[in-house]
């Protein structure tokens, strides 16, 4: 009897859905984060061509410019109101825990370990920064369309044949989508060839042109006109040192164990998974151990980089754990089904307590991690630029066209308050100074038309 079949399906999926809601519909609540203010004020200054262009030509090294299509469009007819950017923001993260059940079966998993797998990355609080952070946008929609890239390459080498010419064109836009969202999407090609070899099938046509995509956009990258490789920040030191760091750190947030994790035990660690893989000796466990070794590649070398920027890698951990999961939890159930007290209930009801009695014991510690550790990030993320946005629509303050304005002091380091005032007012004609980045000289003040401060935190028109 398979209990993952038929009328079942839907069942399971409402299932998953209302999981989901459960940990994440506070996150509606949660303000914009910093950085969303520089991300979306970056796009609203581009113009649609220029945003087109970074789209299809990926050489010319635009920043991420896919996210425009969610930033933008939310501005337009929402403004500066958190609640729509999150919900849109969730939408596609449930669209993405989807794919993740899609391609998890289409790999050779059961629907149960496919369930079981949507589960975990429900929410999963070593990367619960992805589901309440707006600016991890990024890797949201790169996950999305790394998935979506998959599903639809494997759905049809599962048919039996090989991707034809329409279908290697909609698979490179699918791509070319997912590095547009992130540079995380230059492994799948490499991730492809080890489908293609550990499936044993041959078919490299589609596989080269995703290379060749990826020399343009790497190109772009290292030497595009604002080469991405160029900022300290997201240039790669390749050291043992940066190695390790990122071992201790990713394995301490992807096993809820923050950290915990020493040497030793990361090399137990990943000598479990390719003795696991060897020992099953099942195309998708290899799979999976190939996975988590070449997804987290573009960031490993980066300095601190973890939680939401696992999305990707998460995905192999979350089947291989499922499958190991069901496994067990299938080997215990028969195992007690030969006691003669449990033998009247059966291997298969058994197995299904056990399997509720993990799921229950993997929420609730998720939803003890995320009431002591992340609801307290959650709650104090953006207050402060959330404050100043409140003050500009208690304010209501009206400028013309083409003016200049000059914040005389205010409350960030960065030019957050630059962003702001240009999302507030819409009007790209006005020229917005800030006195603390750039100090306006005795005339400077007095040609401008509109002078702002802060005194004791509230915002004043001086002018």
């Amino acid at each position: 009897m398979n209990l993952w079949k038929g009328r079942s399906v839907p069942a399971s999926a409402l299932l998953v859905v209302a999981y989901f809601y459960y940990f994440v519909a506070d996150t509606l609540k949660v303000h914009f984060a910093p950085d969303d203010m520089m991300n979306l004020a970056t796009y609203w200054r581009l113009t649609p061509w220029q945003i087109l262009q970074g789209m299809i030509m990926p050489w010319r090294g635009a920043y991420r410019p896919v996210a425009a299509l969610y930033y933008l469009p939310l501005n337009h007819y929402f403004g500066l109101r958190p609640a729509p950017f999150h919900f849109v923001f969730l939408l596609l993260v449930l669209i993405g825990i989807g794919l993740t059940y899609w391609l998890a079966v289409l790999l050779g998993v059961s629907r149960l370990a496919g369930m079981l797998t949507s589960l975990i990355v429900c929410f999963h609080c070593g990367v619960a920064n992805l589901y309440y952070n707006t600016a991890f946008i990024y890797d949201v929609l790169c996950g999305l369309f790394y998935l979506a890239s998959l599903v639809y390459y494997v759905r049809i080498r599962q048919s039996g044949r090989a991707l034809r010419g329409r279908e290697i064109g909609s698979f490179l836009v699918l791509m070319l989508l997912a590095l547009d969202a992130k540079e995380m999407a230059v492994t799948i090609p490499v991730v492809l060839v080890a489908y293609e070899l550990i499936y044993r099938q041959c078919s490299w046509r589609p596989i080269l042109l995703g290379g060749l995509l990826d020399l343009l956009y790497c190109y772009g990258k290292t030497h595009g006109r604002n080469a991405l490789m160029s900022q300290p920040a997201y240039a790669p030191v390749f050291s043992i040192a940066r190695w390790k760091d990122f071992q201790l750190r990713s394995f301490g947030e992807l096993f809820l164990a923050q950290d915990q994790f020493r040497m030793w035990s990361v090399v137990l660690l990943w000598f479990a998974v390719f003795y696991i893989a060897l020992r099953m000796n099942r195309p998708v466990l290899w799979f999976c151990a190939l996975w988590v070794v070449v997804t987290p590649l573009p960031i490993e070398f980066l300095i601190g980089r973890g939680g939401a920027c696992l999305y990707v890698p998460l995905f192999g951990w979350a089947v291989f754990a499922a499958i190991c999961f069901q496994g067990l939890a299938g080997a215990l159930a028969r195992m007690l089904a030969d006691d003669p007290v449990l033998r009247h209930v059966g291997a298969h009801a058994i197995s299904g307590v056990l399997i509720v009695a993990g799921v229950f014991g993997w929420a609730t510690e998720n939803r003890r991690l995320k009431d002591e550790m992340v609801r307290p990030s959650m709650n104090a993320l953006g207050g402060l630029t959330w404050d100043v946005i409140e003050q500009l629509n208690a304010m209501r303050p009206v400028v013309r066209p083409h003016s200049r304005i000059a914040f005389l002091d205010d409350p960030f380091e960065d030019w957050d308050m630059a962003f702001i005032a240009d999302l507030w007012f819409r009007d790209r004609s006005l020229e917005i100074k800030l006195n603390r980045k750039t100090p306006l000289t005795a005339e400077e003040l007095a040609r401008a038309d509109y002078l702002f401060t802060f005194l004791d935190g509230r915002l004043v028109q001086v002018r």
